[in-house]
């Protein structure tokens, strides 16, 4: 059954020789409000599993800890990503210094692909004091030129829940530039057409607002997709009185992809994953398309 314990198989294991050596897959394309793959015109729906421990390592307090820069690790676990129906996995920051062609490779030859975030702890979009400036482009820039060959990148995201909250709004325009200045310089660099979009959280006061304001526009303008971090629906909930039936009317006409780049919920132990029999049901695969479980790695709960 799709994801399974995620603690449970998250633990240690040795590389499946026997995932196969394809060739590359098809990359995935934005049309109107939905992802498709590029080779026959399918739609494509989001399995997708958060993948990354710490984003900075906790010895050096700097370092990113890049999960796509050790092949140990994912050739480690892409059998247990697979065991869970995985098509994607989500990255929250990368270190564009070191090499990644071993685990795309094998997440390639395992058909699950790649969705990225082009920002990082220290090189983001500050939502108190919001810039953005040509050393943040020149970060964002080497994320795309270190990801932008490989097919199975299926997007970028340009900023991880920047507006939080409705005193802080002003900063969104930001990350519209950003989103705006990546794609044209994707198209100038002539890679493929990759798309960028933002990951928002679930704010009741802004969230629509928020998500109309990234869609509008041009198409030179406005993001390719829509990610929100989803936490409504807790251990036995269902549809209605989770808030997803409300979430889905608020995005039926959402005109860009939108699906849940982050969602779970730990308050009730064990996790039951209730959640993903709706999200992959009737009721919302006409408007959302998938979704990312946060997440493969377990971090231990605050006492604090």
């Amino acid at each position: 059954m799709l994801f399974k314990s995620l603690t449970t198989l998250a633990t240690g294991a040795a590389f499946f020789a026997g995932v196969a050596t394809a060739g590359d897959v098809p990359a995935i394309e934005v049309v109107g409000n939905k992802f498709f793959y590029s080779n026959n015109g399918s739609q494509f729906y989001m399995r997708g599993v958060a993948y990354q421990a710490d984003t900075v390592n906790q010895t050096s307090g700097s370092t990113i800890n890049d999960p796509l820069a050790d092949y140990d690790s994912c050739s480690r676990d892409i059998p247990y990503l697979k065991k869970l129906d995985t098509n994607v996995i989500r990255v929250y920051a990368i270190n564009t210094s070191l090499d990644h062609s071993q685990c795309l490779k094998a997440l390639n030859d395992a058909d699950i692909y790649v969705i990225a975030d082009l920002s990082a702890p220290d090189t983001s979009i500050n939502r108190d004091e919001p810039k953005w400036t040509v050393n943040l482009f020149n970060s964002y820039k080497s994320v795309v030129d270190a990801f932008a060959n490989y097919t199975n990148v299926l997007g970028f995201f340009a900023g991880n829940e920047v507006t939080n909250n409705y005193t802080n709004t002003d900063a969104s325009a930001f990350v519209k530039a950003a989103i705006r200045d990546v794609r044209q310089y994707i198209s100038d660099k002539d890679y493929r057409k990759i798309p960028v979009g933002y990951s928002s959280n679930d704010d009741e006061k802004t969230r629509v607002e928020l998500a109309d304001y990234f869609a509008c526009g041009d198409d030179d303008v406005k993001a390719d997709f829509y990610g929100i971090n989803m936490y409504e629906w807790c251990g036995k909930s269902d549809f209605k009185t989770s808030g997803y039936a409300d979430r889905t009317a608020e995005f039926k006409n959402l005109s860009i992809p939108v699906f849940f780049s982050e969602y779970g919920c730990n308050e009730v132990r064990p996790r039951l994953f209730t959640e993903v029999e709706a999200l992959y049901g009737s009721n919302m695969t006409d408007v959302w398309s998938g979704g990312i479980v946060y997440m493969y790695f377990e971090k231990p709960i605050s006492t604090v």
